[in-house]
C-alpha cells in the first residue's frame, strides 16, 4: 500500500512539472508557478510516505516540508536538495504576487530546478540511494 502511494506522489510530482512547462509556455506564470510547487510538494510527500511519513518523516501539511527536506539533505549529504527546495517555496510564494511582479526567466529557471529537484529524490522515494 505504501509503495502504491508513493508511486502515486511520483507520477503526481511529473505530472504537475508538465504541467508547470506547458503554464510557462502559455506565459500563464502563476500556474506555472503552482505546478511547479506542487512537483516538488509532492516529490517530498513521496520520499515522507516511503520513510513511513511518521516522527521526522511526516509531511501531512505545508509546515512540514522543510522539516522533511533537512531530513533527506542530512540522510544524503546533498546540501543542493537545500537550494531546490528554497526555490520551490520560492515558486509557491508567486501565488500571492500580482502579475507585475512575476519575473519569467526566473520562473523558468526555477522550474527547470524542479526537474533537477524531482530527479534527485525520485531514487530515494524508490529505496533507492541517492546523493
Amino acid at each position: 500500500m505504501a509503495s502504491e502511494a508513493v508511486a502515486e506522489h511520483i507520477e503526481m510530482a511529473k505530472e504537475f512539472l508538465k504541467r508547470s512547462q506547458s503554464y510557462l509556455q502559455q506565459g500563464d506564470l502563476h500556474q506555472a508557478s503552482e505546478k511547479g510547487w506542487g512537483a516538488a510538494a509532492h516529490m517530498v510527500k513521496a520520499v515522507a510516505t516511503a520513510n513511513g511519513n511518521q516522527g521526522e518523516w511526516r509531511y501531512e501539511s505545508h509546515h512540514e516540508f522543510s522539516s522533511v527536506v533537512e531530513n533527506i539533505a542530512l540522510l544524503t549529504g546533498n546540501d543542493r536538495i537545500l537550494l531546490l527546495a528554497g526555490r520551490a517555496e520560492a515558486l509557491h510564494v508567486n501565488y500571492y504576487r500580482r502579475k507585475p511582479q512575476l519575473r519569467r526567466q526566473v520562473i523558468e529557471r526555477d522550474i527547470e530546478r524542479m526537474s533537477e529537484f524531482v530527479e534527485a529524490l525520485t531514487p530515494m522515494a524508490e529505496g533507492q540511494e541517492s546523493n
